[in-house]
């Protein structure tokens, strides 16, 4: 067996003892979708090792599904009303019934936080015998802040001098992108933007995304497998500010160095 298929089914088993040890929640595990995978790498399985950890994986997906009949069973000895009755019970009462409601209800709590004199003075100590921002950077081994901008000579060396010149690098590696993915049409990140060099990774995984927030691709993250997928558009799309998502990415030159030592594109 693979250590993939390995990883896996040791992935589905600790999964299961969160919802049973840290009080996971049961509804958020998803269980028809691990079952189909376990169902694909069963006949796959030869060692006895191998069948002991998907039996393992299968009885923990078996103890999820109790717990969630659990919950459902105490939320219904609760009496547990639906949010959207909930709602609708609220829309039939009046001003005066809302507010018998409330005054019932609404038990306020007064509290005063205040700070103590030797916390005032602790806390002024502590900025007058704060070094300066330079000094504290250079102990860091900075030497230099990053405004979040490029500079020219940078975009020069990508071929980059006006706007124009940009518009066709984004056209070159979009068309890269799609020929990269085939019919399959998508791609592992890192199989996209790995490079000879860690300058030219990092060149890879800024403009790509550029491609991302430009609405020429999208990225698609697979907390089970840890991947993250680069899927491009067959033509742009129009992003909404609904649309727009942060998502932070390390391109780290440890991470690129652990990628290339172990073969991995």
């Amino acid at each position: 067996m693979t250590s993939e298929k390995k990883e896996l089914m040791l992935r589905i088993i600790d999964l299961c003892e969160s919802v049973q040890q840290r009080g996971i929640d049961p509804f958020d595990v998803k269980v028809q979708e691990f079952l189909d995978r376990l169902r694909e790498i069963l006949p796959k399985l030869k060692a006895h090792e191998d069948l002991y950890l998907d039996i393992q994986a299968m009885l923990g997906l078996a103890e999820v599904v109790y717990q969630q009949g659990e919950w459902i069973k105490h939320k219904s000895s609760l009496l547990y009303l639906d949010p959207l009755l909930i709602m609708l019970k609220l829309h039939a009462l009046s001003s005066e019934d809302l507010s018998e409601v409330l005054m019932k209800s609404w038990h306020p709590i007064v509290e005063l936080e205040s700070i103590s004199p030797h916390g005032i003075k602790e806390s002024k100590d502590y900025w007058t015998e704060l070094p300066p921002l330079s000094e504290r950077w250079g102990e860091l081994g900075t030497t230099e802040l990053l405004t979040g901008k490029i500079s020219r000579d940078e975009l020069e060396k990508m071929g980059v001098s006006s706007e124009d010149d940009f518009s066709k690098l984004m056209k070159d590696i979009w068309e890269e992108l799609q020929s990269a993915v085939g019919e399959k049409g998508e791609i592992k990140y890192w199989d996209f933007i790995m490079a000879r060099t860690f300058e030219e990774t990092t060149k890879m995984a800024w403009l790509v995304s550029f491609l991302v927030t430009g609405g020429l691709a999208t990225i698609d993250v697979i907390p089970l497998e840890e991947e993250i997928i680069l899927r491009p558009f067959a033509k742009p799309r129009g992003l909404k500010a609904t649309d727009v998502f942060s998502l932070a990415i390390p391109v780290t030159r440890e991470e690129w160095e652990r990628r290339r030592k172990g073969g991995e594109n």
